[in-house]
């Protein structure tokens, strides 16, 4: 049986989309992953400076490339057939690239199924999760509560 995660990126920009912080969160909410690049990407729009780098909970979430990955690696290669789940094709792309190393990692990558979520009542879920929880609303754009946003509401309508 496969493992659901769930996963939520957060990028500089929208032109160059350079990985910031990245969160995966299994479906029964008992394993997390959660980092932020050290230092971070440079040119960051003007959304990401005000709402986004507020956020970043930095110490020891705040990892080199070369320890993001590596941890990143353990952490999805510690699931037997992990399926991550995402509601945007750059948070696939993302996320391959940080297990990646950013480019600096020739070693192998653990497997795992992409799993993109286009169902319209999943992702209008989302909505309900942050209309309900003032608390998570106010920090939506930390890549944590919007991968936990996304597990709840899957959950809520797909089912386990």
């Amino acid at each position: 049986m496969a493992d659901l995660l769930f996963l939520d990126t957060e990028w500089n920009n929208d032109a160059v989309r350079e990985l910031v912080s990245l969160a995966l969160v299994n479906a029964d909410a008992t394993q997390y992953f959660y980092a932020e690049r050290a230092p971070r990407p440079g040119a960051s729009s003007s959304f990401v400076s005000k709402v986004v780098y507020p956020l970043l909970d930095g110490g020891d979430a705040a990892l080199s490339d070369e320890n993001f990955g590596e941890q990143l690696r353990a952490f999805v290669a510690s699931f037997d057939h992990p399926r991550i789940h995402f509601d945007g094709a750059i948070d696939k792309r993302q996320l391959a690239r940080a297990l990646a190393g950013f480019g600096t990692w020739s070693g192998e990558v653990p497997a795992w199924e992409p799993v993109l979520v286009t169902r319209q009542d999943v992702l209008g879920e989302q909505e309900v999760y942050f209309g309900c929880r003032p608390e998570k609303a106010a920090r939506r754009h930390h890549a944590a509560v919007d991968a936990e946003a996304l597990r709840a509401a899957y959950i809520t309508i797909v089912g386990l």
